[in-house]
């Protein structure tokens, strides 16, 4: 009879049978966490357990099945156990949990919502649906974001802005009372339907936020930025090979042009990373002491910018939003190049949480939102760069699976 936990992986049409012999006790139940906890990362969604030579199962091994059960529901996924002994049958009849734990039959097959289109790409899978939204977003922007390079903000520059359901926006600004409350800790922010988070200047590691609650409405005063409201009118899911290859955000913005044919577009890009690039503000842009004239001057800019230095966040979840444009010179202020040499400007920021899983089909995106706010830990606010130098540079940021909802706008 073996002191340890041997996991055997055995794959059928249905479902992923983890064959599983030994103790499930205090530490190995460690390990089995681990494995599910892969498992579920890797997308898979549907996992049996057989538990016919496992003579010994703990309270903590109970904790670890009856975590996953839920997170498998969370995901409409399935997760059970398909055979058992003896020993284990009569510990969770004491426990009361036999049945809850218990493998279920696959039932039938709700009604796809939505007509989908699926397409393969350089290694991409790549599922589109067509939404509700039949008109353009209103996309609009504010502010004057050469005023960072060109000695501060000042009163007269920010503007109060209320978010909530069906509006998202990113940019320069932070949470707080007012414009004096506020002067040294603007940084970038990402709104989010009912949720709002934000970077303080200088504060890298401790991201705010604001959720809507009550009467509470998510706000945030803004020294300039972008803002896009209405229904989204397409859904992109998209995922990669087997060997979980990434796909670059840049690549991924070029696919989404080609997909829908619009010239410009807004999006939210809920994702599991492989490393994200990008940048927060490390001081503060408001005139006065302190303020830099110019915070991206050389050698300066290394003090007053924090920049990831290689992709970061390996495998966490991602909340992205922004633009990308092909025509919309007015707003070349606002945007940069997707890549060197490309014809696309875009401007994006990302909000990084731990991991969590989410569904695979029929998700909805307030929903996970809110769930990322509730259930995880946001980690940072960075504005998206590519930073292509030669040796030195970063990359770009990379992603794994994700979906994409996409809604045309007019510049």
């Amino acid at each position: 009879m073996t002191e340890q936990l041997d996991i055997v992986r055995v794959e059928s049409d249905e479902f992923s049978v983890l064959k599983i012999e030994g103790r499930i006790d205090g530490h190995w139940s460690r390990h089995l966490d681990g494995y599910l906890d892969d498992l579920l990362q890797a997308g898979t969604y549907n996992v049996a357990l057989d538990l016919a030579n496992v003579h010994y199962l703990s309270s903590m091994g109970i904790r670890i099945m009856m975590k996953y059960a839920k997170l498998y529901r969370q995901v409409n996924g399935r997760f059970g156990i398909v055979s058992m002994s003896k020993n284990v049958e009569d510990i969770l009849v004491m426990a009361g949990l036999a049945g809850i734990l218990q493998w279920q039959a696959m039932a039938a097959e709700s009604p796809v919502e939505e007509a989908a289109v699926t397409i393969e790409s350089e290694g991409i899978h790549y599922t589109i649906s067509s939404l509700q939204g039949s008109k353009p977003m209103k996309c609009r922007f504010t502010g004057k974001p050469a005023k960072i390079r060109t000695g501060g903000f000042n009163s007269d520059d920010c503007e109060n802005l209320d978010f909530g359901k069906k509006h998202f926006g990113l940019g320069l600004g932070s949470i707080g009372l007012d414009f004096e409350d506020c002067r040294n800790r603007f940084g970038e922010f990402i709104a989010l339907g009912d949720a709002v988070a934000y970077t303080p200047a200088g504060l890298a590691d401790s991201p705010d936020y604001m959720m809507k609650t009550g009467t509470l409405i998510p706000a945030v005063k803004l020294l300039y930025g972008i803002s896009f409201e209405g229904d989204f009118d397409r859904k992109v899911s998209f995922s990669t090979n087997l060997q979980n290859e990434p796909a670059s955000f840049s690549r991924l913005i070029t696919e989404l042009f080609r997909i829908t044919g619009y010239e410009s577009f807004a999006m939210v890009m809920l994702a599991e990373t492989s490393g994200v690039v990008g940048l927060s503000i490390n001081t503060p842009v408001v005139s006065g002491e302190g303020c830099p004239v110019n915070p991206f001057a050389f050698p300066e800019v290394r003090e007053n910018v924090n920049f990831t230095t290689e992709p970061e966040y390996k495998k966490m979840m991602t909340v992205t939003a922004g633009i990308a444009t092909k025509t919309g010179d007015e707003v070349m202020e606002f945007t940069r190049a997707l890549s060197s040499g490309s014809a696309i400007r875009q401007h994006f920021h990302t909000a990084v949480f731990t991991y969590i899983p989410f569904k695979k089909t029929n998700i909805d995106l307030d929903e996970t939102i809110f769930t990322l706010f509730e259930q995880g830990e946001i980690l940072g606010v960075l504005h998206l760069i590519n930073d292509a130098r030669e040796f030195t540079g970063a990359g770009e940021s990379d992603f794994i699976n994700g979906v994409c909802w996409i809604g045309q706008i007019h510049l």
